[in-house]
């Protein structure tokens, strides 16, 4: 037993094609259509602002940096100007005082001023005699004594030996370079 049959489904079909269904209210496409063509306005507006600040942004800022840059690097070229540094006295093997004594390793350099020649020269024949003092120097400090902490101290006494040596100049400042205490 069928629900209904071929014939209600015609009539059916029939009554809603001659309308007698409710019938929708017809929709305003003017209004979407604006919508939708506000929103592709705002979207290009966007755009155009996003483009145009890039644009600018990286036109203003690119000069201004480069500028600063060159500022940066005249000033070092000026400060570095007539700077030299000594490392004739190279790398220095020394034994701790302590026991058991530990190995200290040390490369040691310094600024000097490169425009003072009779100081350049007395720092080349006197390398020897600089780095016995180093070596001295390191000789006479314990293990303890060359711990990172007491850096500050090991350079004054470092440069407080090389100015006691030399006559025509002073040292101001050590570099310790590589620097290791092995135990």
């Amino acid at each position: 037993m069928a629900l209904w049959s071929d014939d209600d489904v015609e009539h059916r079909g029939a009554a809603s094609s001659r309308g007698l269904r409710a019938e929708r209210e017809p929709r305003d496409d003017r209004k979407g259509e604006s919508a939708a063509k506000l929103l592709a306005a705002v979207l290009v507006l966007l755009v155009l602002v996003v483009a145009a600040g890039s644009v600018y942004g990286l036109a203003a800022g690119t000069r201004q940096k480069k500028l600063a840059r060159e500022a940066d690097r005249a000033q070092t070229a000026a400060d570095l100007a007539g700077r030299a540094s000594f490392s004739g006295i190279g790398t220095i093997r020394a034994r701790s005082a302590d026991a058991p004594a530990a190995v200290v390793v040390a490369t040691i350099a310094f600024p000097y001023d490169s425009s003072d020649g009779p100081f350049a020269e007395e720092l080349g024949r006197k390398a020897p005699v600089l780095k016995e003092a180093a070596l001295a120097v390191l000789s006479a400090k314990k293990a303890a004594d060359l711990a990172p902490a007491f850096e500050g101290s090991l350079k004054a006494a470092l440069r407080d030996a090389f100015n006691a040596r030399l006559s025509l100049g002073k040292v101001t400042e050590i570099w310790l370079s590589d620097f290791a205490v092995i135990q």
